[in-house]
């Protein structure tokens, strides 16, 4: 199985974010071009981060929880109350454990987000919960295959062939 892209962006932006801190510090130290350049590339890179992320779909629950991490930090200084519970929903979905209130809750708040309720940052959150549910929701398919375990007693040979 492979890895959901969003956990994989999530990470790559965690990293960049950790070398835009560093970069910073260092420029602030120096004022060195070269120093501020970096710092812009950073920059850059951050932004196309957040743009692919808010472009790509979770394929799995921890996916899903990675964007609504992402989303909470994004919620407008009059909703922080619910801050809390957007994490322990993600944290949730980072366990496996899919719950039907979750969803229903999730999709009341991306609604009220969507409405306006929330201004320019609700705005900014309600496309990154719209892609936490359409991961989170997706059907999980467990395949299973029952077989006896090969047993060289049950082995037949071909014809008149014996084994030597």
């Amino acid at each position: 199985m492979d890895i959901d892209p969003v956990v994989l962006l999530a990470e790559e932006l965690r990293a960049t974010e950790t070398l835009l801190r560093q970069a910073v510090r260092l420029y602030e130290l120096d004022h060195l071009q070269a120093n501020g350049e970096k710092v812009n590339a950073l920059l850059t890179a951050i932004k196309s981060l957040y743009r692919d992320i808010a472009e790509t779909v979770p394929t799995s629950a921890l996916g899903a929880a990675e964007m609504i991490r992402m989303a909470a930090q994004r919620l407008p200084f009059a909703m922080a109350r619910y801050t809390t519970h957007f994490h322990e929903v993600a944290e949730r979905l980072s366990a496996g454990r899919r719950e039907h209130g979750d969803l229903v809750w999730l999709r009341a708040m991306r609604s009220s987000l969507k409405g306006g309720q929330g201004g320019e940052s609700g705005q900014k959150a309600a496309p990154l919960l719209s892609l936490a549910l359409a991961g989170a929701s997706r059907p999980v398919v467990v395949f299973r295959a029952v077989m006896p375990p090969p047993d060289d007693d049950h082995i037949k040979l071909r014809g008149g062939d014996r084994a030597r």
